[in-house]
């Protein structure tokens, strides 16, 4: 083998190990979303995070909603709608079924749940996949031991227990899943936006105020 055909297939060898290197690094390269994610929602001033059940069995949607300084979690159900609502002055509970509400201290709810919350995966190690979801391939992060985003109440489960996958479309978050243990799971259908529903701040003119 002369040296013009050996300098050849080591320059071969070269271009090959570069191609190989560059998609190991695409693919085994975490993109940190779920953690930027988490950034948007202590930093932005306003949004709405929606979360639907996507299964037969799991009809519950709960919307939290950020306006400056105040926060609603809006609960629905098949029999039942809920909101608290939280200022900077007071905190309500509202029942839609009832046209009724109760007004609480502030100290008494925690609404910013998805800050105190999610506030573990700013420094949590996560792993990467793709998953399919019905018929189209997602990119996820999976981190250990969160419990925000279980909408049923029919798991009891230890939070060592729990695996929670966040699945991006390109850099916009798109489902949760919650596993639970190795046999239950909870897949919710997220929209995240900036977009707020006034109404959501406001207690309709015809509820009761309810002393308690």
């Amino acid at each position: 083998m002369n040296k013009k055909t050996t300098t050849k297939i080591i320059f071969v060898l070269l271009i090959v190990i570069l191609i190989l290197a560059i998609i190991f690094a695409i693919f085994s390269n975490k993109k940190d979303l779920s953690k930027k994610m988490y950034k948007d929602i202590c930093e932005k001033a306003n949004y709405t995070f929606s979360m639907e059940g996507i299964s037969s069995d799991l009809n519950n949607k709960l919307i939290i909603s950020k306006k400056e300084n105040s926060i609603c979690i809006d609960s629905k159900s098949l029999d039942e709608h809920t909101s608290t609502l939280v200022n900077e002055q007071e905190s309500f509970y509202i029942n839609h079924n009832q046209e009724e509400y109760f007004v609480y201290e502030i100290s008494q709810v925690d609404a910013d749940i998805l800050r105190n919350d999610l506030k573990e995966i700013e420094k949590q190690d996560y792993k990467t996949g793709s998953e399919k979801i019905e018929n189209k391939s997602y990119y996820y992060e999976e981190f250990e031991g969160i419990d925000t985003f279980i909408l049923s109440s029919n798991y009891n489960a230890d939070e060592h227990e729990l695996k929670t996958r966040f699945y991006f479309e390109k850099n916009r978050i798109a489902y949760i899943k919650t596993i639970i243990g190795s046999t239950e799971q909870e897949l919710l259908k997220i929209d995240f936006s900036d977009n707020i529903d006034e109404s959501l701040f406001e207690i309709p003119a015809n509820y009761a105020e309810i002393k308690y």
